[in-house]
């Protein structure tokens, strides 16, 4: 539309039309007029048009950045910000509202917007360790408040938690407000499972985790309001090491949990309640498929792990790498399944067997207009 057709419509019209726009989309509207610029900055809007985007995969491929629509398998570049460049790797990251939260190999932390492309470094307390989980939430009660939180992972033993089968690890919180950490202890008598990532959900994040002294798998919340660790519910399935268990967010309100059985190609998906304060009381199968023409979920040394979420369109979103029939290279394949359908989107990668950058590139992401805190 030019300038004059734009201003017959009104301006609360323009904005619920927006709101609904790609992420992508709206950052290249950022010069068509002032009122729109500021409409973008708007932190009313933002978390409007946050609560209507669709999720997409994101990859980092050195220099660039892939965001990727499933639906339709097309991509999006962005550049790697200069400041990774010059630095070690990035290790892990963890996603919440559209920012990275990006742990690199030498400690240091940042948290990253590829698509506004801002990042802010944050000093750590101490060294990482591969003991360390990470995670970043908000206070419920602003989402301004902004937190990183960092604890120790305890494994149960038999000589050193034979007496209480608990553990008192450090736990260092950091806030955006105020710039600064601090660290107090808490008492657990639970681990989380290293192998499946976590996830920042509404404000909280959640891990897979099991008791020292019970054989049950179960949630493990951390809640940044109360900055309490809350055992949740129980997974609702045999958790077995040797099958491929991926927890996910679930339309921005609930968690998902992909649970693939190789030797029936069985894959099954269940959803929980809504969440609601952090309290999950039940899951449900959202649905089951058994089929020879699944993809290979399982999990290889130096490869990404396969990532998942549910569309719109009540289909299963699959970003996974396979090995090639030469054994020597990857194709790294997007694949949208239903309960009667799987449909292969195509290669959107292919890279060497045993490349380690993409061992940490392939998530779920929101593209946002959330500006990194400062």
């Amino acid at each position: 539309m030019d300038s004059k057709e734009c201003s017959l419509l009104p301006f609360e019209l323009c904005e619920e039309i927006l709101c609904r726009v790609p992420t992508i989309s709206l950052l290249r509207f950022k010069l068509t007029c002032k009122r729109w610029l500021e409409l973008f900055k708007n932190k009313r809007f933002i978390n409007k048009h946050l609560a209507l985007i669709q999720e997409h995969f994101i990859r980092i491929d050195d220099p660039k950045v892939k965001i990727i629509t499933p639906m339709t398998g097309a991509c999006s570049f962005f550049s790697r910000p200069d400041e990774f460049r010059a630095r070690p790797q990035i290790y892990t990251m963890i996603h919440c509202d559209g920012l990275l939260l990006c742990i690199l190999e030498s400690s240091a932390i940042a948290v990253w917007n590829p698509c506004l492309n801002q990042v802010r470094w944050i000093k750590p307390l101490s060294y990482h360790t591969a003991c360390c989980f990470y995670g970043i939430g908000y206070d419920n009660l602003s989402r301004d408040g902004y937190k990183i939180m960092r604890f120790m992972n305890g494994v149960f033993t038999k000589n050193e938690y034979a007496n209480t089968g608990s553990y008192n690890p450090e736990v260092d919180i950091y806030e955006f407000n105020s710039n600064s950490w601090r660290t107090f202890r808490v008492s657990l008598d639970c681990h989380v499972v290293s192998r499946c990532r976590g996830v920042s959900l509404k404000g909280n994040m959640y891990w897979i985790a099991k008791w020292n002294r019970k054989s049950d798998f179960f949630i493990q919340s951390f809640n940044f309001s109360t900055e309490k660790f809350e055992p949740l519910c129980s997974l609702p399935f045999e958790y077995n090491a040797s099958n491929v268990v991926k927890l996910s967010a679930f339309r921005q309100d609930n968690l998902s949990l992909l649970h693939y059985i190789e030797e029936t190609s069985n894959m099954e998906v269940w959803v929980t309640n809504k969440v609601k304060n952090g309290v999950i009381t039940s899951w449900t199968k959202f649905f089951n498929v058994t089929s020879p023409d699944l993809p290979v979920l399982r999990e290889v040394n130096n490869m990404s792990s396969p990532v998942h979420f549910i569309d719109k369109n009540n289909m299963i979103a699959v970003c996974c790498e396979e090995v090639l029939a030469d054994q020597k290279n990857v194709s790294v394949n997007i694949y949208l399944i239903g309960e009667g359908e799987i449909k292969k989107q195509g290669e959107i990668e292919r890279h060497k067997l045993g490349f380690s950058w993409p061992f940490i590139s392939g998530y779920a992401y929101l593209p946002s207009l959330v500006p990194v805190p400062t």
